[in-house]
């Protein structure tokens, strides 16, 4: 059975008390606030004590009616970001060593490309040579020549 490395690693003791102390601290009172004034502002509405409402009533009435599908929309995305935070907090442990592995990668290719470049130059720096050697010879005897005429 394969032991489960540590993630702790990037880890300071700051981000290990923040999540330690995220949901009881700061999701739940945020929660229980907003659940509270909704609560308020919903028994205000159907307890303001008159049986006929008039106009002024009916229009604070079809203004949070309309707001709270606003509002939800607004929770599902609060929902959705703190999915996202809660995700890349679960993500950050493997990111260096998927970065490790991408890195490797990268080495290898340029390892390839790099080896391939050698060999594909190979022909034409072994033609370059033979030319000089050929282009030396040629001089020599040229030199060798003359030197005899004069």
């Amino acid at each position: 059975m394969e032991t489960k490395d540590s993630n702790n690693y990037f880890e300071t003791p700051a981000i290990k008390a923040h999540k330690q102390q995220r949901t009881w601290q700061i999701l739940l009172p945020i929660l229980a606030a907003g659940f509270v004034v909704l609560l308020v502002m919903v028994w205000l509405i159907l307890m303001n004590g008159r049986i006929n409402p008039d106009i002024s009533d009916l229009a604070g009435v079809s203004v949070v009616l309309l707001s709270l599908p606003f509002f939800l929309l607004a929770l599902i995305k609060l929902i959705v970001l703190v999915g996202i935070i809660f995700g890349l907090s679960k993500l950050k442990p493997l990111v260096p060593k998927a970065g490790i592995s991408v890195l490797q990668a990268f080495e290898k290719a340029r390892w390839h490309i790099r080896k391939g470049a050698d060999i594909s130059v190979q022909p034409i720096l072994g033609w370059n040579q033979n030319r000089e050697k050929a282009k030396q010879v040629f001089e020599s005897l040229h030199t060798r020549l003359i030197d005899k005429r004069n």
